[in-house]
């Protein structure tokens, strides 16, 4: 098949509703873990890996800053 991802072959008006409901399904589970990835997120960055029109990988990357303690003088 082709990964996962969803092609429409015909308007989404003519499908029956079970098959709408699926389709939206993977794209409300990526949306939902690109929101966890955001979340608490203070100094960083989330990059989204896309690969035929679908979400294949959500990198995060976080940055934390050390700061120091004394002062130099």
């Amino acid at each position: 098949m082709n990964g996962g991802g969803v092609i429409v072959s015909e308007p989404i008006s003519q499908q029956p509703k079970l098959q709408v409901v699926e389709q939206a399904a993977p794209a409300d589970d990526a949306i939902n873990q690109i929101r966890d990835s955001l979340r608490g997120l203070r100094f960083g960055s989330v990059n989204i890996i896309v690969q035929d029109g679908v979400i294949i990988q959500i990198d995060r990357t976080e940055k934390r800053r050390l700061r120091n303690s004394r002062t130099t003088q």
